[in-house]
């Protein structure tokens, strides 16, 4: 089996191994070694990147036939080689590890909640709690409690132990090994079986910071960045203030109020807006009821808009159904560069608007369908509409 070298010093960069044996996973070549400083995606965490013998390494992972396997970006002789691993990753990676053993405890010693699973991307982290309905309160006070301890720059200790020492460790969950059980401890605050990679001490892990919760399958999932992820996140939400603070001439602390009061002002204007676009409706109504149409007893009102929205089609078919009776309504609409197209006639006619309707659809290479009183549809020739407004007039049959 592979020696496990990240075990012994997580701080090591470079790496001397022997091929043991060269296998094929997939489409990738890969090797064994008999040992290495790549971590392989486990409990959580994704595993180190880097080389060896100058060939990327692509992915690294532990499996109980081969042991660790190292999928390589192209295929090397075996002989001896020099493994580089990839160190800003693995940093990274020490900090969000050690952070979220850091969170996990605090949740537990705050809220007496634990953790279930743990999750780390290449831009977030994730825990999931067993429990629900956690304030904004109590997420502070558990994140204070966590970046405490890393101001106290408490050291990080691995202990390997057996079955038979478990006892002496208060650890916050079983191990998933019998043997060779791996412990790692931040000094009197956490102790908790873990095969990952670890800062030597917490004032290394910078600052935790919980991004946002929320409920996730009766618990709580909670987002969090630690060290440089959270420096970055900081960084980039200061520019947004900045930018937002510039684009309001105001200061920080003045952006919350301008904001409060833009959203009121954009909700008056809004009412206001819908109140003036329902009265222009209803003359533009009116204006279309006076230049009706007649096929024997029916009145046909057909128009094509250049701007209407769809929607707006329906309100205005309704408000004119309301005031003249007897009436079919074809509306066509081009708004935002598309053929809209809307029927709808009074209940006491027999007219059927779904069949007009696939007639003009096919006009303006789309589709559409609906009731007999009232049907919609659209399609990409918007320079076909006129021509399917008039395909429906044309097929009115009076009763």
């Amino acid at each position: 089996m592979t020696k496990k070298l990240y075990l012994e010093d997580q701080y090591l960069r470079e790496f001397p191994a022997t091929v043991i044996q060269m296998i094929q996973s997939g489409e990738r070549p890969g090797i064994i070694l008999d040992q290495t400083l790549f971590y392989p995606t486990s409990g959580g965490q994704p595993h180190d990147t880097g080389t060896i013998k100058d060939i990327p390494v692509i992915n690294v992972y532990e499996d109980a036939r081969h042991g660790i396997v190292h999928l390589l970006a192209e295929s090397l002789a075996g002989g001896q080689v020099t493994g580089n691993i990839s160190w800003e990753r693995r940093f990274d990676h020490m900090q969000q590890h050690t952070g979220q053993h850091l969170l996990s405890q605090a949740f537990i010693k705050t809220c007496n909640a634990e953790t279930i699973s743990f999750h780390m991307g290449d831009h977030g982290a994730t825990l999931d709690l067993n429990q629900a309905g956690f304030s904004v309160e109590a997420m502070a006070a558990v994140e204070d409690l966590a970046n405490q301890i890393i101001y106290e720059n408490r050291p990080v200790i691995g202990h390997i132990i057996e079955k038979s020492e478990l006892d002496q460790y208060p650890v916050r969950k079983p191990p998933a090994v019998e043997d060779q059980i791996r412990i790692v401890e931040i000094k009197e605050f956490d102790y908790s079986p873990c095969g990952g990679t670890h800062c030597r001490r917490t004032g290394e892990i910078g600052i935790v910071k919980i991004n946002r919760f929320e409920n996730y399958k009766g618990g709580t999932r909670v987002h969090f960045l630690c060290g440089r992820r959270a420096l970055k996140d900081y960084q980039k939400k200061s520019e947004i203030l900045k930018r937002v603070g510039e684009s309001l001439s105001a200061g920080e602390s003045e952006i919350h109020p301008n904001v409060i009061k833009i959203r009121d002002e954009l909700k008056r204007l809004r009412a206001e807006h819908s109140h003036l676009k329902k009265q222009y409706l209803a003359d533009e109504a009116q204006v279309l009821i006076s230049e009706h149409k007649r096929i024997e007893n029916i009145h046909v009102i057909t128009k094509v808009f250049e701007d209407h929205q769809p929607q707006e089609l329906k309100i205005l078919a309704r408000k004119v159904l309301e005031d003249l009776p007897d009436t079919v309504i074809l509306f066509g609409t081009k708004a935002e560069g598309k053929a809209s197209l809307f029927f709808s006639r009074s209940e006491q006619l027999a007219c059927d608007m779904g069949t007009l309707m696939q007639a003009a659809c096919a006009v303006i290479e789309g589709r559409g369908g609906g009731r007999p009183q009232q049907a919609q549809g659209g399609g990409p020739a918007v320079e076909k509409l006129d021509k399917a407004v008039q395909c429906a007039y044309d097929l009115i049959t009076p009763p």
